[in-house]
């Protein structure tokens, strides 16, 4: 048994607990709370004191694409490569191009350098979209958490049911992954790269399987151009490139969320990415059908598509965690860079959130999202020891410290981080 103890004890489920303990056994947390009562009830315990330092959960990074971590760099034409004023459909474009060209090797270069970018900013467990079996292999070496999402990308029926096929082989496979820390989704990519007869069976399957379903939605005006007339850039651009041919879908007159719901897709609660997008009639649904949302606005701004409407999320409650998204569309992996961000963004458009509330969104709601809130998320009893000590040694005494971590922390103030009791970095 091990006791640590800090300045500062953010359980994420309570308030902060200055002179703040955390005993351990192994893997699990057996008790939290003052240092002096937690010495008194195990004398005999190994003792870890940090005096300048918070103890809080590691942080959950809900929406990630670790195998584009090379993709920065990749041309998606001759003579151009990707810029800040990409096109979206360009930008997609280019990243089924970069997966269709890039190797195994250099995949599992790519996710191994992202997994180690989110140990080395204190995350300890990623929700992470897909193509590349290989990253299994790399988490159980790396010891990270995570919930691992296989990707379905394709329109064409006949390919469409290769690539549902193989993922859900993924998903057979590895439901049964002899891990403590890996556990596996599914995710069609989007709806307009999905056939509506896989959203239907795919909803079916989670339901049934009791798995947790990902999606990319109403991430883009040319997403809503789509689906309302059948034009724009996804039917002269994108359809060609991923099977559809020159046969396109009807106008549908709806928004994405709609069309999700008239299909049955979001009766299985789903998890959505991004959602810029959005009429307060979509929210609605969401709220009607208790889906789960990831906010990425560093990469919503990247992309140029706008910011989503957190005024209006946040009156419905809508239940949100933040993701950096992939390197593919964003500069780090940092979830810290990401909070100082949406904490930047969210006030100007008056769903100003806390700094608490945020760190939440990286901590107990990211578990929420995940359905991983049983085991991580917070510090207390009963759950794993996955865990964060940050150098708050420049913190006044006077100052919110949650508002004093947003605002301070980059990757060399993360003096240790713990997952299922095991070291994954510390700095002596």
């Amino acid at each position: 048994m091990k006791i640590i103890s800090a300045k500062y004890l953010l359980t994420m489920e309570g308030d902060p607990i200055v002179g703040g303990a955390m005993a351990i056994e192994g893997s699990e947390i057996i008790d939290i709370g003052k240092e002096s009562d937690l010495l008194a009830r195990y004398p005999g315990a190994q003792r870890e004191d940090y005096i300048n330092h918070v103890l809080m959960p590691g942080l959950i990074n809900a929406h990630t694409h670790l195998d584009m971590s090379h993709h920065k760099n990749y041309p998606f034409d001759p003579v151009r490569t990707l810029g800040a004023d990409t096109p979206f459909v360009d930008w997609l474009i280019s990243s089924i191009d970069y997966k269709k060209r890039t190797s195994p090797e250099r995949m599992r270069e790519a996710v191994e350098e992202g997994l180690d970018a989110c140990i080395e900013s204190g995350t300890t467990c990623v929700g992470d979209m897909g193509s590349f079996e290989g990253i299994f292999h790399s988490l159980e070496q790396k010891g990270v958490r995570a919930v691992i999402f296989p990707e379905v990308l394709s329109y064409d029926s006949a390919v469409a049911k290769d690539l549902y096929e193989m993922a859900m082989a993924i998903v057979d496979k590895y439901s049964d992954f002899d891990s403590d820390l890996v556990s596996v989704g599914v995710a069609p990519y989007s709806p307009y790269t999905v056939s509506r007869n896989i959203l239907k069976i795919m909803a079916k399957y989670v339901q049934g399987a009791n798995i947790p379903l990902m999606m990319h939605v109403a991430e883009s005006f040319s997403e809503m151009e789509f689906f309302y007339n059948s034009t724009g850039d996804i039917a002269t651009k994108l359809f060609p490139v991923i099977g559809w041919g020159e046969d396109l879908p009807p106008a549908f007159r709806k928004t994405p969320v709609e069309y999700l719901d008239e299909v049955g897709f979001l009766a299985a609660s789903p998890i959505l990415a991004c959602c810029v997008q959005m009429t307060p009639g979509d929210i609605d649904r969401l709220v009607k059908n208790k889906v789960k949302m990831v906010w990425c606005p560093r990469s919503n701004y990247y992309l140029k598509q706008g910011l989503a409407p957190l005024k209006q999320l946040k009156a419905k409650n809508v239940l949100l965690s933040l993701g950096t998204d992939g390197l593919a569309s964003t500069n780090t992996l940092s979830l810290w860079d990401e909070l100082r961000f949406a904490m930047e963004v969210s006030g100007g458009q008056g769903g100003r959130f806390s700094a608490e509330e945020l760190l939440k969104m990286v901590t107990i709601q990211a578990a929420r999202v995940l359905n991983l809130e049983a085991e991580v998320g917070s510090l207390s009893v009963g759950k794993k020891a996955d865990y964060i000590l940050v150098d708050a040694s420049t913190c006044p005494e006077n100052e919110n410290i949650f508002s004093h971590l947003i605002q301070n922390t980059k990757s060399y103030h993360i003096h240790q981080v713990v997952v299922n009791g095991e070291v994954l970095k510390t700095v002596n």
